[in-house]
């Protein structure tokens, strides 16, 4: 990320692109007032070269930043966001700063934080965009791992402001991480009712440029990827909730709460395990294993998750019903034992270079949901959340800015350039860095996650093998020590799962029903303490 950021300081001096006559602010102006605002872009960046106080250069940054992002070239507009920061006039710093929450959204949070982490205080900001600030240093606090400060820094942010579900969440985050549950939990609840105001934010960007290249398919991709982080963000919020009702060992709270997160979302699918925790810990494996089988369902064969039967070998044994558990164990290590080994391949083969992760994820982003490819099926777990699709997304825009560009040069023969030189030249050489900066953001993202999973595998690998001795001893010991065996297991069963009254019973038909999946419920009978044969289910 520093590496990203640097690059701003080292391009500024690359202004040899820069041509045609001084034109003045007045003009820059009167070209923005009168609404062409690639040309008032224009001519701010061909005064920069006369401009030798900071100052005036910082105001010239700025409208160069105000016009791009007016005109519809908000990923071009970054770089000048930037460079109007770094030079710190504070007329200039306080107007460019009220474009810092568009610049959270369009540049995406771990650029633009860097950004105004490094190279702004909260006194620059006026009431209004200060939220952007303290956004970014909740953030910034939290991944440091200064709760104290990001619940701060979170409590801060306006709650009429777009920023404030998000900052909620860190704010929950924090406090839980203090062991501070009962605030989190009322936290992770404002971010759910919340959530529905994070739409997109305000920015008053005229985006017919690139709408009249690609007619409304971009547009309409950006607007329907933010309302589905609107929606993951609440069904995580909701998820939060549980997953500090289950610290607190409230689990049957914590059991109405998972039930709320829709089945629509790929966090419910990412949850249904943890659901299956919570049953599991109030000892109802019956219905922890009705909750795991519906993985088996066609509609979720997309999803690839090692603790899922890690969960259900355990739920097996404490029915004392072994010779399930072997199964699970074995069927884990044949299905995943390669995958942990071609993750581990592909990690060690590139441990610098973040491009071929993100080559990697975008391929996996690409291919069909229900994909067969076990990498995609591990990749599908992070590449597809809002945060990695924003990226993929913004390489889009990138690529159409880049032909906005193209045209609008054209449209003026007096001062055309093309996109080897000039004004136009320059962008050109910015959006290729800030595709690279996308590139490296992403690649880095699907790394990181990589190697968190393949963690989890590897641990969960190590798991079933300790399950797999611990069946192995207890058979030994049945044979060798009948009673002694069978004495150690009389306290272990299996709880009847309590149906709620807002649960109807239905018996299984054999076949999978998507309003079904997440609720089935198994009916076998444990066999702890018993001197016969399971039962078949």
């Amino acid at each position: 990320m520093r590496r990203a950021v640097a690059l701003t300081a080292v391009l500024a001096g690359s202004l040899l692109f820069s041509s045609g006559a001084s034109a003045g602010m007045d003009a820059v102006r009167g070209a923005y007032d009168s609404g062409q605002y690639f040309s008032a872009a224009r001519m701010a960046f061909n005064d920069l070269n006369g401009l030798k106080n900071p100052g005036d250069r910082a105001k010239a940054y700025y409208w160069i930043t105000q016009s791009l992002v007016k005109a519809g070239l908000d990923q071009s507009a970054i770089y000048f966001f930037a460079s109007a920061l770094q030079l710190r006039d504070p007329t200039a710093t306080r107007l460019t700063l009220e474009l810092a929450p568009f610049f959270l959204d369009r540049g995406g949070s771990d650029l633009i934080r860097k950004i105004l982490i490094k190279n702004t205080k909260s006194e620059d900001y006026s009431p209004r965009a200060r939220n952007a600030y303290w956004y970014a240093l909740s953030k910034e606090s939290l991944l440091k791992g200064d709760y104290a400060g990001a619940v701060q820094a979170a409590s801060q942010v306006s709650s009429r402001h777009p920023l404030y579900p998000v900052s909620l969440q860190f704010k929950g985050t924090a406090l839980a991480m203090q062991g501070r549950l009962e605030s989190a939990l009322a936290e992770f609840r404002a971010c759910e009712r919340s959530a529905d105001l994070r739409k997109q934010l305000e920015s008053g960007s005229v985006e017919a440029e690139i709408e009249r290249d690609h007619p409304g398919v971009l547009l309409q991709r950006w607007r329907q990827l933010r309302l589905e982080a609107a929606r993951d963000l609440a069904a995580r919020c909701i998820a939060d909730q549980a997953r500090v009702l289950y610290e607190m060992k409230r689990f049957e709270d914590a059991d109405r709460l998972y039930d709320r997160i829709p089945k629509s979302s790929f966090v419910w699918t990412d949850t249904l395990f943890e659901h299956a925790w919570n049953t599991f810990a109030r000892e109802e494996y019956n219905r922890t294993l009705g909750k795991l089988v519906s993985y088996k369902s066609p509609s979720l064969s997309f999803s690839l998750n090692s603790e899922i039967d890690i969960l259900m070998a355990q739920s097996y044994m404490s029915l004392c019903l072994y010779d399930d558990a072997g199964r699970i164990i074995d069927d884990f290590s044949r299905k995943l034992g390669t995958l942990a080994k071609d993750v581990k391949a592909f990690v060690e083969s590139n441990p610098s270079d973040a491009l071929p992760y993100y080559e990697l994820g975008t391929g996996a982003l690409q291919d069909k949901l229900h994909t067969q490819r076990p990498m995609h099926r591990f990749l599908n777990r992070f590449v597809r959340s809002p945060v990695f699709q924003t990226l993929a997304l913004t390489e889009d825009r990138v690529t159409a800015e880049k032909a906005a560009i193209e045209r609008l040069d054209a449209a003026r023969p007096e001062t055309r350039t093309g996109l080897d030189r000039g004004f136009p030249g320059f962008l050109n050489v910015m959006l290729d860095w800030r595709v690279r900066t996308i590139r490296m953001i992403g690649g880095v993202f699907v790394r990181n996650s990589m190697i968190d999973y393949h963690q989890i595998l590897i641990s969960d690998l190590e798991k079933m093998q300790f399950m797999k001795i611990d069946i192995l001893s207890h058979q030994k010991r049945k044979l060798l020590e009948p009673d002694a065996a069978m004495n150690s297991e009389r306290s272990r069963g299996n709880r009847v799962p309590v149906r709620r009254d807002d649960q109807l019973l239905w018996s299984f038909n054999g076949e999978f029903w998507n309003d079904e999946i997440g609720d089935y419920v198994f009916a076998l009978e444990s066999e702890c303490g018993k001197d016969r044969g399971r039962n078949e289910k």
